[in-house]
């Protein structure tokens, strides 16, 4: 490891607390990783990281609600346990501390006494500091709590329970007390997350918030040189450091593990499953990487949104003509989701589709967001996919939308319209309502194209391929009846007709007379039809035979279908 430095965020809390004067500092994100220690040029926890690069300056000691207060050395305790000594030898009868050893071991999983043990401790430190009686130099203390959420979690004073309570408090009262404010202390919180720890300590001035992001391609290349020398691949390390982002270390480390035990090389789809177990278990069920092994060479018709999608993906290389979305609409089994996965596969992006955000995370969308957007900062270039997006999330408009629901919304339309994320992530909205997307949202998808059921000689020839591409030729004759008798019928429906054709090993005008699609959606088919006319930027994708309506002819067929598909 002679390439080792120790990582950005180190410096940036060294810097926090030297020159901008915050002696609380608070890390999420990636906090259960690995990271390179030029000290012991090895890997570590962050802890040990912690430790190594602040235990020259600090008496480092540790805490967290299971295992009380802790120390890393048994002469870092033993120096600890000195200074109190020395302290209750001037301090007054009342404000002694009395056997700290003893107070520790009995308060091991009770982290209101230790809290209020080591409040006590850093004052004692900042006066013996102070008066300058002890004959050897007293470092200044630095407090490590792990798993911070779990001692202040986030909600109002009256939400909270009375321990829960009694710990802020306790805190914030030690936090805000001139005493700590002026004196050489630090104290490091440590949450998976900003979302579960309570707002008010990042509310108090001397508090630093510092992101640590997922390791770096740098990072994940300097750990291969370290831990991959038995692994093989299926192409080589750069491909699997490619391929790796969004992996913390640990995980990368269990992929080579495995590798080395099977003596397998490492493949794509071996990451990609990592990838996706990971954010199943960080991200619960609502998102995932999805790899379409389909492209736009598979798509039957449809050649101008082809031409249009190609040009929209081409501009979005570079932020200077990059959109934040495209919201492709159009009727139920036309196909939005298969072409849009197709250009997802062509553009090379990482596409992650989100889905049930309503249902799985209810009420946990804003450490949902912070941690998709530390995979986000990570990733190379993504397309988020989101089919019916209309049901997604509700509107920040309506009154009568949840507040869970409208931070939901606000955090998406606030990622959508981040100058910063332009030409490295884009949206595709999926839906056949349109209408039912909130407006913001659909402000920041300038690019809405609509896909219809093909009509006329389109709609002969869009058939005809489908049923040529699994080797059943349609005599002109019978290609015209079958259209005839299927003007109901999606593309999704005839993709089940050519099945239903196989698999019966008759013509298809015989499976007719056995099967039809069923033409119960037909009103709603129809109203979405309309819907995407009205959210369609390009008219050279609208049939002819709805070219010829006027917008206010559109609007009120339309009016009368969704007052007839309500009752």
């Amino acid at each position: 490891m002679n390439n080792a430095r120790r990582p950005a965020w180190v410096d940036t809390l060294s810097q926090a607390y030297s020159v901008r004067k915050k002696n609380v500092v608070v890390l999420t994100g990636n906090t259960r990783d690995l990271f390179p220690s030029p000290r012991l040029n090895a890997f570590v926890p962050l802890e040990q990281l912690l430790y190594q690069e602040l235990r020259e300056k600090f008496l480092v000691v540790r805490m967290d609600a299971a295992t009380g207060v802790d120390f890393y050395s048994d002469a870092d305790k033993a120096e600890l346990l000195m200074v109190c000594a020395q302290y209750d030898k001037i301090a007054a009868e009342s404000q002694r501390l009395g056997d700290v050893e003893e107070i520790i071991a009995s308060n091991r999983h009770n982290p209101l006494p230790a809290l209020v043990l080591l409040r006590d401790i850093s004052e004692a430190v900042t006066k013996i500091q102070a008066a300058r009686t002890s004959r050897l130099p007293v470092r200044p203390l630095c407090i490590l709590l792990q798993f911070a959420g779990a001692v202040f979690p986030p909600a109002d004073y009256d939400r909270l329970s009375e321990l829960d309570r009694q710990r802020l408090v306790t805190l914030l009262q030690w936090i805000e007390n001139p005493l700590w404010s002026t004196g050489q202390n630090l104290l490091v919180l440590v949450s998976d997350t900003r979302a579960e720890l309570n707002g008010r300590i990042f509310a108090h001035p001397g508090t630093q918030h510092i992101e640590i992001d997922l390791p770096a391609a740098a990072d994940r290349q300097l750990f291969l040189d370290e831990n991959a020398r038995h692994v093989a691949f299926e192409k080589d390390a750069a491909t699997f450091v490619s391929q790796s982002a969004g992996l913390k270390l640990t995980q990368v480390l269990d992929l080579l593990e495995v590798a080395a035990s099977t003596q397998s090389p490492l493949t794509k789809t071996d990451v990609l499953r990592e990838v996706n177990t990971v954010l199943e278990a960080e991200l619960g069920d609502i998102v995932r990487i999805k790899s379409p092994n389909h492209g736009p060479a598979e798509i039957v018709g449809n050649d101008a949104v082809q031409h249009i999608l190609r040009g929209i993906f081409t501009d979005c290389d570079a932020a200077e003509t990059a959109v934040s979305g495209i919201l492709v609409s159009g009727p139920n089994g036309g196909g939005k989701t298969f072409v849009m996965e197709a250009f997802a596969h062509e553009s090379g992006r990482i596409v992650i589709e989100l889905t049930g955000l309503r249902g799985s995370y209810f009420g946990e969308t804003d450490k949902f967001f912070e941690m998709l957007l530390s995979r986000i900062r990570i990733f190379g270039k993504i397309l988020i996919l989101m089919d019916e997006a209309h049901t997604a999330f509700g509107s920040v408009h309506r009154s009568d939308t949840h507040e869970t629901e409208r931070r939901l919304a606000g955090n998406l339309i606030k990622m959508m319209g981040d100058p910063a994320l332009l030409g490295k992530v884009l949206f595709g909205l999926m839906t056949s309502r349109p209408d039912e997307l909130d407006p913001d949202v659909k402000s920041r998808c300038p690019e809405q194209i609509a896909i219809f059921d093909a009509e006329g000689e389109a709609r002969q020839r869009v058939v005809s391929a489908l049923f040529s591409r699994k080797g059943i030729t349609l005599a002109e004759a019978e290609l015209e009846e079958l259209v005839a008798r299927t003007g109901h019928f999606s593309m999704r429906d005839f993709g089940f007709l050519v099945r239903k054709t196989l698999a019966k090993k008759l013509p298809p005008l015989d499976v007719l007379q056995q099967w039809q699609a069923s033409s119960s959606i037909a009103l709603q088919r129809r109203f979405q039809t309309l819907v995407a006319v009205q959210h369609c930027s390009y008219r050279e994708l609208i049939p002819p035979s709805l070219q010829e309506l006027t917008p206010e002819v559109i609007q009120r067929e339309a009016d009368v279908l969704r007052r007839q598909l309500m009752h």
